[in-house]
């Protein structure tokens, strides 16, 4: 919403006597003639100009004018299929997409769903979510919002959807990575009420059918009243590390060539269960540079991850890394 200022009332410093009460105002100021002006905000109760929205895909930024989509795009990398529940994901929103009508039958002004998408840094859930996107986008009629959590309040991005006029669009899919409301080292803050009347649509901010895909590393941080509850998110969705065999499909995908016995045998093993395909690039990128084997770049890796987990696990704020 949006509004403006109105004089609420002017006084003469020079006849005001003293203990003489002022009423309070929203804001205020002094003139040079010793006049003492007050002003109150009034919201405008106009709705928000119209934002076009046509389809494609676009990221939610802002400038001097306020909330603004600009386009852009996914990454295209298949590898993940493999290991990551991608497919669960499609299999989702295609039953979804392809059941709005029956939302009027169930009581529901709008068709809506949200499906948060958890598990360990690197395992591929941006891949995962980018290749549903894509793929509706290219079936035409579908507009992707990227909502970045960081970067803007929940009722701020809340109040831009709301005012969206779409222009041949039948779908939305709003995108937020990184989803917060937590609770961590006992430290507890409540969830952004922004961001629940977000998801429950308490306010019809969504006017179309409308997929919700949200991403979290720390599931077990979340809120109960995020996670714990249906109509906020509906379907929650592992992203797992990979298993052994796909690990090393992984790592012959990356490095281009089957791997010999050495390699695999690394790659393979328990300790290295909790390789993720970054973790696996990063050994093909960190053996090249630093002119070393494969082999011994893998367990350079895996010996790091050990050493992070322990500097967790133990509380030492420290990671602990060979000097």
């Amino acid at each position: 919403m949006s509004g403006k200022f109105v004089v609420k009332k002017i006084t003469d410093l020079n006849t005001v006597e003293v203990n003489a009460e002022i009423p309070e105002s929203d804001y205020s100021t002094l003139t040079p003639e010793g006049k003492f002006v007050q002003l109150q905000y009034i919201e405008s109760e106009k709705e928000p100009e119209p934002f076009k929205v046509e389809p494609g895909i676009y990221t939610i930024m802002q400038n001097m004018s306020g909330l603004y989509l600009e386009k852009t795009s996914f990454t295209k990398d298949n590898i993940l299929e493999d290991f990551v529940n991608t497919k669960e994901i499609e299999d989702k929103a295609d039953c979804f997409f392809r059941n709005v009508h029956k939302y009027k039958e169930l009581g529901f002004d709008v068709a809506k769903r949200n499906m948060l998408l958890w598990g360990p840094a690197g395992t591929g859930k941006s891949t995962a979510l980018a290749k549903v996107c894509n793929k509706y986008v290219a079936q035409g009629g579908t507009t992707v919002v990227v909502f970045p959590t960081e970067k803007f309040e929940a009722y701020q991005v809340k109040d831009f959807i709301k005012s969206f006029s779409y222009v041949n669009v039948e779908r939305l899919i709003l995108i937020m990575e990184d989803v917060g409301g937590s609770e961590m080292e006992e430290v507890r803050r409540a969830s952004d009420s922004g961001l629940l009347s977000l998801l429950d649509n308490n306010e019809k901010t969504l006017k179309i059918p409308t997929l919700i895909i949200a991403t979290t590393n720390f599931p077990e941080a979340l809120m109960a009243n995020l996670t714990n509850r249906p109509g906020r998110f509906d379907d929650k969705i592992k992203a797992g590390y990979p298993s052994s065999d796909a690990r090393v499909k992984l790592a012959e995908f990356f490095i281009k060539r089957e791997l010999d016995a050495a390699e695999r045998t690394v790659v393979s093993a328990k300790s290295a269960d909790s390789l993720s395909p970054a973790h696996i690039k990063e050994a093909l990128i960190r053996s090249v540079i630093h002119e070393k084997s494969f082999e011994v770049a893998l367990k350079e890796v895996i010996k790091e991850i050990e050493q992070y987990n322990k500097a967790f696990s133990d509380k030492t704020g420290g990671f602990g890394f060979a000097q």
